[in-house]
């Protein structure tokens, strides 16, 4: 079944007693068959936490066949589609991340590790937690000089997304990805615009409960 028109969205708990040993992967085959986008993850408890967004029968049958109903321990909020392009497990990190800014001049640099080899984005204005705030960005060379210090302005874990799996999806030029950092968290995706003579990206936040609308992170981290 193809992914139905996300005209609703929900999230699922399902309480540890509930999935009776359903598995993360167990509920990606339940969305597939739904149609439905989103994600899945493992709770602290046990519990299995579910986004999923598609047509408003699909939502209600996922939550039917998840077996919520009458148990105390799980529930179902209504909440707004965030856009996702497949469902997902979620909470399983594909490398580290950094942010590197450069000091006393400006700008600012994204690495992810990739299977190992570190790919690089310079960031002029830096990132932003605004889903509306689109930041150009440079892909990097690996071993390119950069000129002045580098501190690390934010680190942490990040996961893969979309629907092309990873490399491959940086060299189609469309990687979605999930920050698990002190001040980046959630969703984000780079956007090529330009392949040559040196490829042009945007980075732009997704719309998903982390999200700041209006908001500045760099400036906010500013001293003073």
């Amino acid at each position: 079944m193809g992914a139905s028109k996300a005209t609703d969205a929900a999230r699922i708990t399902v309480s540890a007693a509930a999935r009776a040993g359903r598995t993360p992967q167990d509920v990606v085959g339940l969305a597939g068959e739904l149609g439905l986008l989103g994600w899945v993850r493992e709770g602290e408890a046990g519990e299995l936490l579910v986004h999923a967004e598609g047509g408003a029968g699909a939502v209600g049958k996922l939550a039917e066949r998840l077996g919520i109903e009458g148990d105390r321990g799980s529930a179902l909020e209504r909440v707004k589609a965030e856009g996702h392009e497949q469902f997902a497990i979620r909470g399983v990190p594909a490398g580290p991340f950094r942010v590197l800014r450069r000091v006393g001049r400006g700008g600012f640099e994204l690495q992810l590790e990739v299977r190992g080899e570190t790919r690089a984005w310079a960031l002029p204005k830096g990132p932003s937690m605004d889903p509306a705030a689109r930041r150009m960005a440079f892909e990097a060379r690996p071993g390119e000089p950069v000129a002045g210090e580098l501190e690390v302005w934010d680190s942490g874990s990040y996961e893969q997304g979309g629907r092309v799996p990873w490399p491959e999806a940086i060299e189609r030029g469309h990687a979605v990805f999930v920050l698990n950092g002190e001040r980046l968290e959630g969703g984000f995706a780079l956007q090529r615009t330009s392949a040559s003579p040196r490829a042009k990206w945007l980075l732009i936040k997704r719309r998903d409960d982390h999200a700041r609308p209006g908001s500045d992170v760099v400036a906010e981290s500013d001293p003073g």
